[in-house]
Order: C-alpha cells, then sequence, then structure tokens
C-alpha cells in the first residue's frame, strides 16, 4: 500500500512537469512545494506570499504552488528534499537553476532569490 501512494505522487509530479492541465509550462517560473499543515509555509505566505506577485521578479519568475499532503511525505522515505516544506525551486527555460529548501525570514528569502538568479 505504502509504494503505491508513493508511486501516485511521483506519478503527479511527472504529470505536472511533462503534462500540466491548465497551461503550458512556463519557460520561467517559480515552483513553491507546499503543504497546508506546514507553520514556515504559512509564514512565508503572510510575509512574502502577499507580496510576491507584485514584484519585478514575478514577472520573470511567477508563482507555482504544488500542494503535498501529509501522508505522502511521510510515506517517501527516500525522498529527503520533498519532506521539507517550503521548498522553492526556480525553472529558467524549462531547466532548474536553483532550490531554497525551506524558510527562515524574508530578509534569508530574498537574499537566497539573489543569489540563484544572479543579482548579487
Amino acid at each position: 500500500m505504502f509504494k503505491s501512494k508513493k508511486r501516485n505522487l511521483v506519478l503527479i509530479l511527472i504529470v505536472i512537469f511533462l503534462f500540466p492541465v491548465k497551461s503550458s509550462f512556463a519557460d520561467n517560473k517559480l515552483l513553491m512545494i507546499t503543504a497546508d499543515y506546514c507553520v514556515y509555509c504559512q509564514i512565508w505566505e503572510k510575509e512574502i506570499g502577499e507580496i510576491y506577485p507584485k514584484t519585478d521578479i514575478a514577472k520573470s519568475f511567477p508563482l507555482e504552488r504544488i500542494e503535498l499532503d501529509k501522508y505522502s511525505i511521510s510515506n517517501d522515505s527516500e525522498n529527503y528534499e520533498t519532506k521539507i516544506t517550503p521548498t522553492f525551486v526556480f525553472f529558467k527555460e524549462k531547466e532548474e537553476i536553483g532550490r531554497i529548501i525551506g524558510y527562515s525570514s524574508a530578509e534569508m528569502f530574498w537574499w537566497q532569490v539573489d543569489e540563484i538568479l544572479g543579482f548579487d
């Protein structure tokens, strides 16, 4: 049963990345892996989530969210990085260019974004 849940999660992620339902995969985007029970995700939403769409960065890297559930994360013992929410993955021309794992503060988030996008 656990293997089927893990396989389903993998298939969902493959479908999201290869066969988007609503729109084509944007050349550039910021993908946020989040969970509704994640306290740090909620803090990010309050500190950054409300202003991110208004930034110049959002014009080049629109935000898309993937919501994970507690059951699927707890049963994926092989993929450590998907257990940490929030995780932010930057894509440029459909290729990953950087990743931020976790959230500690707005200042640290923007510093990491600058590092990934080469604004330093």
